[in-house]
């Protein structure tokens, strides 16, 4: 009879734990709320390489910013989640950016870490069956070619539909549809498009699935598509009105050898029905309809150094839009902290490594990356890149004990540039991050 009662009691707490909550009241009342506390400082040398380093280019600029989220415990599947965000510009920079053409470097201005509103970052009801679940309403995304960047104070949003499923073994898909594109300038967005939350018409389709049913492969994959009649103005690549399709296939592989080796391959494009432009200006559509990016990356592990060579070569064409959501190269094995290979005719390699030094919570990257560039790209890109060097370091820390949960990122580059009148150089210095279960990030931000 006890073990009986005993197995009872068992059920009884397993049946609670897969519905959590009976009532409406009760799904409100064991909610959890969660948050982050941030800091952002932004700082750049001036260069006369103003195109390749903009808006980054002479800037001084720091902001703090919050946000306090909310999540009903379950009921029957469905849970309610809702975040707003709030950040302060804290005035380090000589004054606010206008506009006005080339008057940014004077302003000390990055736009992007200086923005002082309040926004409803989050939104939506969520309904999980078996292992699958629909988020409907604003939320955050973040799969390679749709992805809210987490660089500054204050993040992008969604209003979309995603359903993930995970039925399949070894499979993840998402499928999504975007309404709109809720920009992190809020209240204190200048009357520009850069800046604008963006309704769209027609909205936005997505497929994304990653698979791991081969041993030591990983394959994923998203295809996405619009057919919106205005332009996205997602920099540093501008998609013109008529919309596109894009699509970005990666393979992965660990080789079954006692040596830690593993090779990766990307391949991405995307088809615009009316070009690209490369600044947000009216009549400065460059390069063609097509664009084909290509990766490449060999990955070991020596003596606890993680070791990455990569490249990435981008056809002369057209530029690649890069990632939806403010984040322009994702997807590229040669990202860096100023430059972005998903120009026309660049020619990206890169060579890294990321060592702890014994100290737990502790990360220390180096990476150096060198572009060519073809004459023909350059024309089609509206960008220069040839003989452009780039060096970056990445520093994190997490901390334990009575600071657990915190963690601090300093991201720093330097890059030379031989096509403007000489070798030019340009420094950034970059990121604090913290988190803790009510969440911390602090922040000197990369150039996204």
């Amino acid at each position: 009879m006890k073990l009986v009662k005993l197995s009872l009691a068992a059920l009884m707490s397993l049946s609670t734990m897969a519905y959590a909550a009976d009532t409406l009241a009760d799904a409100f009342k064991n909610g959890k709320v969660t948050g982050e506390l941030r800091f952002v400082y932004t700082a750049g040398s001036e260069t006369d390489a103003t195109t390749q380093t903009a808006p980054v280019n002479n800037v001084n600029v720091g902001s703090v910013a919050a946000e306090l989220k909310y999540v009903t415990d379950s009921l029957y599947g469905f849970k309610l989640g809702m975040a707003f965000q709030s950040a302060h510009d804290l005035g380090f920079h000589k004054k606010d950016y206008d506009g006005t053409p080339g008057g940014q470097p004077a302003s000390e201005d990055d736009e992007r870490n200086s923005v002082s509103t309040t926004l409803l970052s989050e939104a939506y009801i969520q309904y999980t069956y078996s292992k699958s679940n629909i988020m409907i309403g604003r939320q955050k995304i973040k799969t390679p070619l749709i992805m809210t960047s987490s660089a500054f104070a204050l993040e992008d949003s969604f209003d979309a539909a995603v359903l993930t499923i995970n039925e399949i073994p070894d499979t993840m898909v998402k499928l999504m549809y975007i309404q709109d594109w809720q920009m992190r300038y809020g209240s204190d967005a200048r009357n520009t498009a850069t800046q604008k939350d963006m309704h769209l018409k027609k909205g936005i389709y997505s497929l994304f699935f990653v698979n791991k049913s081969i041993q030591g492969l990983t394959v994923d994959g998203q295809y996405m598509t619009t057919n919106e009649n205005a332009r996205f103005y997602d920099a540093p690549v501008f998609v013109g009105a008529g919309g596109y399709d894009q699509y970005y296939l990666q393979a992965e592989y660990k080789l079954p050898i006692s040596f830690p080796l593993s090779l990766a391959i990307t391949y991405a494009g995307a088809d615009y029905d009316s070009r690209v432009y490369s600044t947000p200006g009216p009549t400065s559509q460059v390069g063609g309809d097509d664009a084909r990016l290509y990766g490449f990356k060999a990955s070991t592990e020596i003596s606890g150094v993680k070791l990455n060579v990569a490249y990435t070569t981008m056809d002369e064409e057209a530029n690649f839009p890069g990632t939806l959501g403010h984040v322009p190269d994702t997807i590229a094995y040669t990202d860096m902290l100023t430059n972005n290979a998903i120009f026309a005719g660049v020619d990206a390699y890169s060579v890294e490594a990321i060592y702890g030094f014994g100290v737990p919570g502790l990360s220390t990257g180096l990476k150096y990356a060198h572009y060519d560039q073809s004459t023909k790209g350059i024309a089609n890109a509206g960008m220069n890149l040839d003989g452009a060097d780039e060096i970056n370091i990445d520093i994190k820390y997490a901390f334990s004990g009575a600071l657990k949960g915190f963690s601090t990122r300093l991201w720093a580059g330097y890059g030379t540039y031989d096509h403007v009148s000489g070798d030019i150089s340009f420094m950034d210095v970059f990121t604090l991050n913290t988190t803790s279960d009510f969440y911390a990030l602090i922040g000197f931000a990369p150039c996204v």
